[in-house]
């Protein structure tokens, strides 16, 4: 986490391990750092299509230096596509060229509403829920998954999402100073973040913002895709939040169109909680729920899922 102590000098001499920890800390994440500060810099004064062309050139070559990354997408294409193995190699290019993408088009996030490049669908769903009370979107990670913020944001909504900081101090900071050119703001992965977002939701009359599926503890927690569901992960977290502030449930996501720098953010209905007296039966009743809805969505459009590249059968 970015708020772990440094480690000491003492450490470059100690066992293996925390040697490892001092030269990550003190040597590749500054190195790393500049790099990344001077691409996010030298991309942010290009047109946003140049820039996602740049991002998308990138993406293609990282699976050279990512094999288990590509193998796992192949292998998740594969198993729930059967029927179009003959179209994995195609599939897995285009995911890697959207990570690229996706990435360098961070420079130009704040860009990208203005320049007419996010459309949303759905926004009715919104607007109605707005009037109803306290509102928790959950999204997953499609296309430029941060165009759903910058969405939200844009049509007048105020709040901001949960989001996990990067190990490097580094990137951390260029993606708060990236973030803080947008109105929104957002609460670290911590242990007080569901308070502090049952807070907002509640009290400051805020929308919150997570992703069903986040990468915890070496696992994508969702969608399932056959595995057993699990309490624990971002939907089971939105669920309890959901009952403790009464509010309602918008699923979310974003594809991008055309390869190109160009998204559709979709909006779909308040998910049709359960709730009974029975708090753990409903819980788990209401994650498959979630789970089932955007299993679906993350098949049809598995070429663009960031977390194919994570997924595996086994955790």
């Amino acid at each position: 986490m970015a708020d772990n102590p440094p480690p000491p000098l003492r450490w470059m001499f100690d066992k293996v391990e925390r040697r490892h920890e001092f030269w990550r800390y003190w040597v590749r994440d500054p190195l790393v750092g500049v790099i990344n500060f001077a691409i996010h810099y030298g991309v942010r004064l290009l047109p946003i299509d140049v820039a996602s062309a740049i991002g998308a050139r990138l993406g293609a070559f990282a699976k050279y230096r990512y094999p288990q990354s590509d193998a796992r997408a192949r292998k998740l294409w594969i198993t729930v596509r059967p029927n179009e193995a003959d179209k994995v190699d195609a599939a897995v290019n285009t995911l890697w060229r959207n990570v690229g993408r996706t990435m360098a088009e961070f420079s130009v996030l704040d860009r990208l509403w203005a320049a007419g490049r996010i459309e949303v669908v759905g926004r009715e769903y919104l607007d109605a829920g707005h009037q109803a009370g306290p509102m928790i979107g959950l999204g997953v990670h499609l296309g430029n998954w941060e165009t759903i913020g910058v969405a939200m944001l844009s049509i007048g909504f105020k709040g901001g999402s949960i989001y996990e900081p990067p190990t490097n101090r580094f990137d951390h900071l260029l993606a708060s100073r990236a973030r803080s050119r947008l109105p929104g703001d957002a609460i670290l992965a911590r242990p007080n973040a569901a308070a502090e977002a049952f807070i907002r939701l509640t009290r400051e009359k805020q929308q919150i913002v997570l992703y069903a599926d986040e990468l915890a503890r070496g696992r994508v927690w969702a969608p399932a895709f056959g595995r057993p569901l699990r309490r624990n992960g971002n939907i089971g977290n939105a669920v309890r939040l959901a009952r403790l502030a009464n509010a309602q449930i918008f699923p979310l996501y974003s594809v991008r169109i055309n390869e190109r720098a160009q998204f559709r953010v979709m909006v779909l209905p308040p998910v049709k909680l359960i709730k009974t007296a029975d708090r753990e039966a409903d819980l788990i009743a209401n994650i498959a729920i979630i789970d089932a809805l955007f299993e679906p969505i993350i098949r049809d459009h598995l070429d663009q899922w960031f977390f194919g590249l994570d997924f595996d059968f086994a955790n």
